[in-house]
């Protein structure tokens, strides 16, 4: 019985692997996203954008003393997407159909890209497996499949960009690369303007290049000068200065590899060291196969390009160091598409040249791993929806400050070392009043950094001395999230209210 089963897998993995219908593509690559993406809990990243999204479509519902706050202007399209999707759903509704929807928008990108280089359903699903078992990322902390925000809308359309690319359309690319812009400009700006290098290196048309430079010049001139608007003109410069030094703190492990020698060494030095040998096996194997179709050997190129930055990139941050004027500017953020490109053009150069026999054999093994993989990811998203919250307390909590507090009351929540969390964060979204600042809700107009900064330094100053001196900001609650805080924070006041871990407490007038 068991040998008939066996022949039947064989036959229909093998069948599958024969296929390079794009459709077929898609259908796999949907399905597997969907599972990646199921949303059965939210990161931090979310709590943070679906918020500030909603901000940006109805700014009137929200406080000048929302935690949530930035004047800047460069992901307004996306972000307005996401508000108005809060506006029609509600919070989870929003975050459960954008989830799917943007599985399915990744699935359909991938599988337009990565069909022009003929790779089948199991080659294709085993560059995504091995991609999420790397962690998605060479360095800088990056990744493209963990949730929803303007990166990822971005990264969505630059497969389709990357799709017209490979088959030579390189207006529609352009187009393709400024609406990923438009998303969020670090990530459609730095990859347009590789697939501009692309083209001129595939085509070596000076016209032809010069022309879509002017289209994405002017199809991105009205977002150029939103950005210059927002980090270069109305802040003083002393503004500059700060601003990028506590932005760059805040994101130390994504932007400042200098940041300390311990980073250095444990967490960036693995990073760079993969990211050479990467580049090094890559470029080796590329010379041994230079007689490689037109479509791959241009996303291996782009690949080798994206390490070549990298590496680069690890001397700017080393000059910078002391300045961190590029700290904004996430240099390494194009360490995780990257390592898809690189991993994508290694599976199509052993795709082209396996044997047969060898061939088969590799789709056997890639289901079996894509399966085991997907019943892991399945198991990981039923024990996130099961997962009991890190604040038990949560509904008490949020009834009993409706009760005590008055619209627009500030409330100020206790930082907390794993204040990351997203059920914590959560605490911002459901408590029905302004709650001044959160340690990951950190802005990008440089004003409102300093800003963020102030409030940050506030809020740990009043939750370790109390109340003892008047605060800038009419803060009227305090809500602590740990015991002992209660009586540290006794020059306040009696708690109105408490349970378990958390308390409310009145701020003096």
């Amino acid at each position: 019985m068991f040998d008939r089963l066996f022949a039947v897998v064989d036959r229909w993995v093998l069948r599958i692997d024969g296929s390079r219908r794009p459709l077929l593509l898609f259908a796999g690559l949907a399905v597997f996203l969907v599972l990646q993406l199921w949303p059965a809990a939210w990161i931090g990243n979310e709590e943070d954008y679906f918020q500030l999204g909603y901000r940006t479509f109805a700014p009137e519902k929200f406080s000048q003393f929302s935690a949530v706050f930035d004047a800047s202007r460069a992901r307004f399209l996306s972000l307005y997407l996401m508000g108005s999707a809060v506006h029609l759903l509600g919070y989870g509704g929003a975050h459960a159909v954008a989830r799917i929807l943007m599985a399915i928008l990744y699935a359909a990108g991938l599988a337009y890209f990565l069909s022009a280089l003929r790779l089948s359903v199991w080659d294709a699903l085993l560059v995504i497996v091995a991609f999420l078992l790397a962690g998605e990322y060479l360095i800088g902390a990056e990744w493209l499949f963990k949730g929803v925000e303007p990166k990822t809308l971005a990264y969505a359309l630059l497969f389709f960009a990357f799709g017209f690319a490979v088959r030579g359309r390189w207006t529609a690319a352009t187009v393709a690369g400024a609406t990923a812009t438009y998303m969020h400009f670090l990530v459609g700006g730095f990859w347009t303007v590789l697939i501009l290098v692309q083209q001129w290196l595939e085509t070596k048309r000076r016209r032809e290049l010069l022309r879509c430079l002017a289209l994405y010049g002017i199809l991105t001139l009205p977002l150029g000068w939103l950005i210059v608007r927002d980090q270069l003109l109305g802040a003083a410069l002393p503004a500059f200065g700060l601003a990028d030094k506590f932005y760059a703190d805040r994101n130390r492990l994504h932007v400042a590899p200098f940041a300390s020698r311990h980073d250095f060494w444990e967490w960036w030095l693995p990073g760079f060291v993969t990211t050479f040998a990467l580049f090094l096996a890559l470029g080796a194997i590329g010379a041994r196969y230079r007689t490689a179709a037109r479509a791959l050997a241009l996303v291996s190129r782009t690949a080798l390009l994206g390490l070549a930055y990298l590496l680069v990139a690890l001397a700017a941050a080393f000059v910078d160091r002391h300045t961190q004027l590029l700290g904004k500017a996430f240099l390494f953020r194009p360490s995780a598409l990257t390592l898809l490109l690189a991993l994508t053009a290694i599976a199509a150069l052993l795709s082209e040249h396996l044997p047969a026999d060898v061939a088969g054999l590799k789709s056997l093994v890639a289901f079996a791993l894509v399966a085991s993989f997907s019943w892991r990811t399945f198991k990981t998203q039923v024990d996130r929806s099961r997962a009991d919250s890190a604040i038990p307390e949560r509904a008490e909590l949020v009834a009993a400050i409706v009760s005590h507090t008055a619209p627009g009351d500030v409330v100020l929540i206790e930082p907390v070392p794993d204040e990351g969390d997203p059920d914590y964060l959560s605490l911002h979204r459901q408590i029905p009043r302004p709650t001044l600042v959160s340690h990951k809700f950190v802005p990008t107009n440089p004003v409102d950094i300093v800003r963020w900064q102030s409030y940050i330094a506030m809020r740990q100053d009043v939750f370790a001395k109390g109340c003892v001196a008047s605060m800038p900001v009419p803060v009227r609650w305090l809500v602590t999230l740990r015991p002992e805080s209660v009586a540290r924070l006794v020059n306040c006041g009696p708690p109105v209210w408490r349970k378990g871990n958390v308390a409310l407490i009145p701020v003096p007038p």
